[in-house]
């Protein structure tokens, strides 16, 4: 009978470990690949969307390999991501912004899709008396999943989605600081 090489065994084990949790990330990743997809479809400058929807996923797929509170904050932060997303590429589409920008509607539907996002954010937050890491991962990916729709306009558009999701968080930060969370 030989000795076995419990070294051997353990790194293997790991190995086996981390890829069965890599590849857990990529598939629970795939929902937002669809997404970042269908915006890409629907945007007027899909190449930009097309970027901030490949740094989404690269980093919701991490967030998912990590574990911990990141990982709890993958789904509502893409989400809340979603509101911004939406009313950006809604209101590029009512009144037919050109591949040259507009802000007639679209940098006022960023903000209000930012402040939206942040307010349901927050909501979440409190129920779960997350912390600052749960926080950060979902506005991350909330803040890159808007971005997908709001870029279509440049960096006013995002500048809107940011503006937007820091007024809406304020309530939420003023109430932490205060100490009655």
């Amino acid at each position: 009978m030989g000795s076995i090489d419990v070294a051997s065994i353990r790194k293997r084990a790991r190995r086996a470990y981390e890829l069965g949790r890599v590849r857990l990330s990529l598939v629970g990743i795939l929902p937002v690949l669809l997404i970042a997809a269908v915006a890409a479809a629907l945007a007027i400058r899909p190449a930009s969307t097309l970027v901030f929807g490949g740094v989404t996923v690269l980093l919701g797929a991490a967030l998912l390999w990590y574990g911990r509170d990141p990982q709890k904050a993958v789904l509502p932060g893409v989400a809340a991501g979603l509101a911004p997303l939406a009313l950006s590429l809604c209101a590029s589409r009512v009144h037919a912004c050109g591949a040259s920008g507009c802000g007639t509607l679209c940098v006022p539907a960023c903000a209000l899709g930012g402040v939206v996002a942040a307010l349901a954010l927050a909501r979440v937050v409190a129920r779960r008396g997350a912390g600052f890491w749960f926080f950060g991962s979902a506005s991350a990916l909330c803040l890159l999943t808007g971005a997908m729709g709001c870029a279509c306009l440049g960096y006013s558009g995002v500048i809107g989605l940011l503006v937007g999701f820091g007024v809406g968080s304020l309530p939420g930060l003023v109430r932490r600081a205060s100490g009655s969370v």
